[in-house]
């Protein structure tokens, strides 16, 4: 029998592992220090006991079967969790679990519940109008992703004050905001927004160049759509110093013919989209396009009327609701002014197009 010191392996092993006694505990009975205790495991072989474990031990920590399971199965709680209402290391419940045959959860299904968010999120209301405005509103200025497993981000970059209210005004009361300056490639600071919000937004995410059909089939919808895509790209404004115009810039072709042939059917009168600017142009910012820009305009008084009176309940944008309300009055003046006379604007091109009027 192999003895070091007066300490066989068989009796150290004995009282180490089998009667559970500590090396300090060991070390009184053989009048040596708790190191050399330590050593001697060291020297014959034997496997020296983790901190959890010793922990284990020393505090006599006690995980019930029942317990274990109500807690990881049905509350859903990570090792971690767990392992802080026992006072022990996470690691200890890992081994309990097997121990148990409790099934371990896969990283898929461990990510989702360990990823804690650091401010609340709220789930998103279920308002179809706000939805289609959001939606809008996500096709023009806004950023959509999946940050990770139970986060959305949305982001977006302007060095426009109204638009910073705007953003805050759609997402605050869902999430919490991150702001900070960023340098646009025109060399203009902006501040970049960001919100994360929970997975009640992943209609966000896709953005492609098409009007959803629940979209098109109400009126409400449509117009809260609109008001979105226009808040994004959308302006009024005073052409020539003289006339009220609206339009609409962007390189969704698709959804711009969509939204014309919805506003021909609503009564409001446009001309087909057209290329505004070409790919590979500069804008007055020096911004390059990396694609054909197409613009849809709006500059028949009725129109005017009839698009205003539809977007009114759904805009959000306080700078374009501002403008809107100067197009409007301007419209107004003008049918004061000519005793209400019909505009005859592009009367012969809808007719060929078949629109009546």
């Amino acid at each position: 029998m192999r003895v070091i010191d007066g300490v066989s392996l068989k009796i150290l092993k004995e009282l180490y592992w089998h009667q559970k006694m500590s090396s300090p505990e060991i070390a009184k009975i053989y009048h040596i220090t708790p190191g050399y205790t330590r050593a001697l495991l060291r020297k014959y072989g034997i496997r020296i006991r983790t901190k959890s474990e010793a922990n284990r031990l020393l505090f006599k920590i006690v995980v019930p079967k029942k317990e274990l399971r109500e807690f990881y199965l049905k509350e859903k709680l990570s090792s971690p969790k767990i392992a802080k209402k026992f006072g022990c290391s996470p690691g200890l419940i890992r081994n309990r679990l097997r121990e148990y045959k409790i099934p371990i959860r896969s990283i898929q299904e461990a990510l989702p519940l360990s990823n804690t968010p650091k401010y609340p999120r709220h789930n998103f209301s279920g308002s179809l109008e706000e939805k289609a405005y959001l939606i809008g509103f996500r096709q023009g200025d806004l950023y959509a992703r999946q940050a990770r497993s139970r986060t959305i981000d949305v982001s977006m970059s302007s060095s426009k004050k109204a638009q910073h209210e705007l953003f805050r005004n759609l997402f605050l009361q869902y999430g919490h905001i991150w702001q900070g300056w960023t340098k646009a490639p025109n060399e203009i600071w902006e501040i970049t927004m960001h919100c994360y919000l929970n997975n009640t937004f992943k209609f966000l995410i896709e953005k492609k160049d098409l009007i959803e059909p629940w979209i098109l089939k109400n009126v409400n919808h449509f117009a809260a759509f609109l008001a979105g895509y226009s808040d994004a790209e959308g302006s009024f404004c005073i052409y020539n110093g003289r006339d009220g115009v609206f339009n609409l810039r962007s390189q969704d072709k698709n959804i711009l013919h969509q939204i014309r042939a919805k506003l021909i059917e609503l009564g409001i009168l446009c001309r087909p989209p057209q290329i505004a600017r070409k790919k590979g142009t500069r804008d007055i910012n020096g911004t390059i396009s990396n694609g054909d820009i197409f613009g849809l305009w709006i500059y028949r008084k009725d129109a005017l009327l009839k698009l205003i009176d539809l977007m009114n309940p759904y805009s959000k944008h306080a700078d374009k609701r501002k403008r809107m309300e100067i197009v409007k009055n301007n419209v107004l003046e003008r049918n004061k002014k000519y005793n209400n006379q019909p505009d005859r604007r592009f009367y012969k091109l809808y007719l060929e197009e078949g629109i009546n009027i």
